[in-house]
């Protein structure tokens, strides 16, 4: 059993990697689509969506960031109250933010996914001269969402098994209860 956590941990952190890699891809496209935009306007023609679309690419490269960005102990703690407490009670507070953590996050991920399938039910489509169906961008948000939401639950089921309140952002090894 010891095992298949050992390989699933790996197989997460393979995922978060991936998504952040993706996540580099449409920081990348942001990039381009501001290039494009910047250089369009200098000779004077008009590119169509472009705005919209490099709108879209900002909010995919931040979703789907976000589980790798936790991975590599890169959101914003506050440790101050942290710092002052001892194992135990640090080992709780831990467990009890992952535990919100992974309850606001699996509540967003639902929501995202669930506005994501009615803008693919009702074929809806931005406003913008794109038009574009707007259950592509919103369904890579989805995702986005749905790998941090997994990567929180991981995270808290890490500090509970290695009973170790820095165990949710540290290197995949054994999950073992030392």
């Amino acid at each position: 059993m010891n095992e298949f956590f050992t390989r699933l941990d790996k197989a997460l952190e393979r995922l978060y990697v991936w998504s952040g890699a993706a996540a580099a891809v449409f920081l990348v496209l942001v990039g381009v689509c501001v290039l494009t935009s910047i250089v369009s306007r200098l000779l004077d023609i008009y590119v169509a969506g472009i705005n919209e679309y490099s709108g879209y690419a900002m909010a995919a490269s931040s979703f789907l960031a976000l589980a790798h960005t936790l991975r590599e102990g890169g959101h914003i703690r506050v440790a101050l109250v942290r710092s002052r407490l001892g194992p135990t009670a640090k080992l709780w507070l831990e467990i009890w933010c992952l535990l919100v953590a992974t309850a606001m996050s699996s509540y967003l991920a639902y929501y995202l996914v669930y506005l994501a399938w009615i803008s693919w039910k009702f074929e809806e489509k931005s406003e913008g001269a794109a038009a574009t169906l707007l259950w592509w961008p919103q369904s890579i948000i989805a995702i986005g969402s749905i790998v941090f939401a997994i990567s929180v639950a991981h995270g808290l089921v890490r500090v509970i098994v290695r009973r170790d309140p820095d165990a949710a952002s540290a290197a995949p090894t054994e999950l073992t209860a030392e």
